[in-house]
Order: structure tokens, then C-alpha cells, then sequence
């Protein structure tokens, strides 16, 4: 039954009775209308027993104000239930005290751990983070890098150097500071806060050629749009070549960073019946998918295969065997761009690149390849 429909059949019952109804609007009693009792600077200023003038200092942080009214002039204003006008105050101090942040994904510990370390840094310097995803498009990290500017953010933390050409326009027009984290030696695309993605893949494959592996296989990450997966597997393949190897084809997938994806890949290598002896992975969640599948096929890690991932998620030391991966630094990356980031909007300190160590750790899941 329609609204309108059950609201009609009792008038219509009504109206058969002989009642009659009027089809104005009914007149309902007028409230009384009072002025706001919005708390203002003055009723600060009365409550504290200082001036307009010093409730506005403090509001602004000046350092002319003595501690003690800073104090009674605080207390005031949480008895008044009084929050500043945040739009009003960064109009008066051209400064909004938030930070925008466009990371290609939070479904990843290595991204969520550099954003807390950020966010933690940011907040005790008073800043708020405003943080967008742009699912590895660079097509949506443009319209949001737009959006973030367009809200007035301070500054702006952004993953990786690839990006489209209007996006690093915008960004150099804004006059904002901003930082590129996760990667290091693109100078053309902003100052970096990382680490060398090659090197790290170089001083895998140094690993396993040690150890005697002459087969390497590679589940890289997609790398469309993912300047660390693409330097990651350049990485790979140029220091075969150096140790005079190369990367099969049969044995190289570029895969969505996935378990499943992982498993689907491997459980392919395992009915084609020729394996390598040794599998890097574009990051963690791969190498544990591989992991899991090799379990399940009774493929013994590492003693038929050995596996490397990167990133050094917290659950690789828990899983048996404990993975061999790379230490990315991600909680210092995040501080040290909100630091970069604080010091550039405070007072203009030019942001400079940083390169971090990355460094390999040797867990259970490498060894010697077989012999026989």
C-alpha cells in the first residue's frame, strides 16, 4: 500500500461519517526565537578576566603571552565549551595545520605503518593528516592531489615519483611543500624520503647467487602505475646480468599483491613440472602466499625453494620458516617527511632528499639449492 493510500482511507472513512475536514495547513503555535548563545572571544575574555586582545594571542599562539594566562585563558574556554573557528584562523595565519597524504593503498602494512608513524609526528607538532587512497591510478592521485590543495592543506606527503605530468604541475604551482616517500633518485619529480629500491633488489639476488642459485624465478608486483615494483624487477634482472644469468620469462609473473594471486601463480610453476630454485617476491603478502601453496603441494621451503619477499611484514618472523626479506623503513620515513614537511611550512628550510638503508634479512627461507 501506498503513503498515500493509507494516509487517504481514513479521511475518506471520515468524510462518510459526516466529519468534515478543512484542507488547510494547520497553524502550529509559534516558538519564541531567542539570540544564539554561541560562546565568543568576549565571554572568554570575561571568564578569564583578560582582554580580547590576549584571548586572541592565545589562540594564536603567541609567545607574548605568559604561561599563567595561557593557562586561565585554556581553562576558560574548555569551562565555555569554546572551539576555535579553524577557517577563521587559517585565514588569519595562512595556515589550515593539516597535511594531505595520497597513498596508493591503507590495505598494506607498509604503507599504514609509514602513514602512523607520520600521522604520530604530525600531531605532536599540532598538525591533523588528511589521508586519501588512490588505488595505484595515477589518474585518481591527480584529482585528489587537486582536492587536497583545494581544501588548503599545508603540505603534502606523497608514495613514490611516477606520476602525470599535470599532477607535479599542480603541485609546483601550489608553492606547498611536498615529499615523495618509498623511493629515492628521481630528482626531477621533488625531494625523496626513501630508499633505493634496486639496490635492495641487487643485494637479494646477490643472496641467492651466493648461496649457489643459478635458477631464479620472480612474482613482481603489477607495475603499471608502480614505480616501486618497476624498480624492484629492473633491479632483478640487471644484476642477473651482472652475475651473467637472466630472469625466464616462464618463471617471472607480475601479480596484484594478493595471497591468492601468489598461490594461483605458483600452483601453475608446479603443474608445468619445472621449477626454479630460488623465487623473490615483489613484496610479503606474495612470498606468504607462496609459502602457504608450497605447504599444501608439499614443496619443501627451503630445501627444494628458496624464497625472498620485501617489505619485512610483522607476521614473516612468525611464519615457519621465517621469511627472508628486506627491512623497509617505513615508521622513519614517516618521520622524517613530517618532520621535512613541519620545518619547510614553519619557515621555508628547503626540503632535501634522504636515502635510507633497506637492508636484507637472513631468515629461514634460504638456502642452498639441491643438488641432485
Amino acid at each position: 500500500m501506498s503513503e498515500y493510500a493509507s494516509r487517504s482511507q481514513p479521511l475518506a472513512a471520515a468524510a462518510a461519517g459526516g466529519i468534515r475536514y478543512s484542507s488547510r495547513p494547520l497553524r502550529m503555535p509559534r516558538t519564541p526565537t531567542r539570540k544564539s548563545s554561541a560562546t565568543n572571544q568576549a565571554d572568554i575574555a570575561r571568564a578569564a578576566k583578560v582582554s580580547t586582545a590576549t584571548v586572541s594571542r592565545v589562540l594564536n599562539n603567541s609567545p607574548l603571552v605568559r604561561e599563567e594566562v595561557r593557562a586561565r585563558v585554556s581553562r576558560a574556554m574548555d569551562r565555555l565549551g569554546y572551539f576555535p573557528h579553524g577557517a577563521a584562523r587559517a585565514l588569519v595565519l595562512k595556515r589550515s595545520w593539516t597535511i594531505g597524504a595520497v597513498v596508493p593503498t591503507l590495505d598494506s602494512d607498509i604503507f599504514a605503518r609509514g602513514i602512523n608513524a607520520l600521522m604520530n609526528r604530525l600531531r605532536d607538532n599540532e598538525y591533523t593528516l588528511i589521508v586519501s587512497s588512490s588505488d595505484y591510478s595515477l589518474e585518481t592521485e591527480t584529482k585528489l592531489i587537486r582536492r587536497l590543495l583545494e581544501r588548503g592543506v599545508d603540505g603534502i606527503f606523497l608514495v613514490g615519483a611516477e606520476r602525470r605530468p599535470e599532477a607535479l604541475d599542480l603541485l609546483k604551482r601550489s608553492g606547498k611543500p611536498f615529499i615523495n616517500a618509498y623511493i629515492s633518485g628521481r630528482s626531477d619529480a621533488g625531494p625523496a624520503i626513501g630508499f633505493s629500491n634496486r639496490e635492495a633488489a641487487a643485494a637479494i639476488v646477490d643472496h641467492l647467487v651466493g648461496l649457489g642459485h643459478r635458477r631464479i624465478g620472480m612474482f613482481a608486483g603489477i607495475t603499471k602505475g608502480n614505480d616501486r615494483a618497476a624498480e624492484r624487477l629492473a633491479g632483478v634482472r640487471a644484476r642477473l646480468r651482472h652475475h651473467g644469468l637472466k630472469l625466464d620469462p616462464a618463471w617471472t609473473f607480475e601479480l596484484p599483491y594478493t595471497v591468492q594471486a601468489a598461490r594461483v601463480a605458483f600452483g601453475e610453476l608446479v603443474q608445468a613440472g619445472h621449477l626454479p630454485t630460488a623465487i623473490i617476491c615483489g613484496n610479503d603478502i606474495l612470498a606468504m602466499g607462496v609459502l602457504f601453496e608450497a605447504a599444501s603441494r608439499g614443496v619443501k621451503i627451503p630445501r627444494q625453494l628458496s624464497l625472498v619477499g620485501f617489505d619485512n611484514h610483522p607476521m614473516t618472523e612468525h611464519v615457519r620458516p621465517s621469511l627472508t626479506t628486506i627491512d623497509v623503513p617505513a615508521d622513519r620515513m614517516g618521520e622524517l617527511a613530517a618532520d621535512a614537511l613541519v620545518a619547510a611550512i614553519a619557515d621555508g628550510t628547503p626540503i632535501r632528499s634522504v636515502v635510507l638503508k633497506a637492508p636484507l634479512l637472513v631468515r629461514g627461507t634460504t638456502a642452498e639449492p639441491r643438488r641432485d
